[in-house]
């Protein structure tokens, strides 16, 4: 398992994750997450991209305005996650109608291997 780290600071930011074995299924459906719950994929820019619920130590860009969207985060402003630790931008979230995931900035975050706990 796996969990993704600011790559400024190395603060935590998910919990445990595994890649999504299968391509994204449904995710042109409205209101259906583009990965499953505690897994990722990586994008086409080599981010990685999650459920926007997997996404546990980041915090809400200060500027109101990367918010904006009608039943969530659009994404369309500009990176609207930051990371608590050192407050560089690490990501988007956009969960408006039509689409729900993170799609992490590709310098600004990195993949760290949790040891087995077995």
């Amino acid at each position: 398992m796996s969990i993704i780290v600011c790559a400024q600071c190395g603060h935590a930011l998910t919990a445990e994750l595994e890649k999504q074995k299968t391509p994204p299924a449904d995710r042109d459906l409205p209101g259906k997450p583009y990965v499953a719950l505690g897994t990722y994929t990586t994008g086409h820019n080599h981010n990685f991209v999650l459920h926007p619920e997997d996404l546990k130590g980041a915090e809400r860009h200060p500027e109101s305005r990367r918010w904006d969207g009608c039943c969530g985060p659009s994404g369309l402003d500009g990176p609207n996650l930051i990371c608590p630790g050192c407050q560089a931008e690490i990501g988007t979230q956009e969960s408006d109608c039509w689409k729900h995931f993170v799609a992490t900035l590709p310098d600004a975050t990195e993949m760290r291997e949790q040891p087995s706990t077995r």
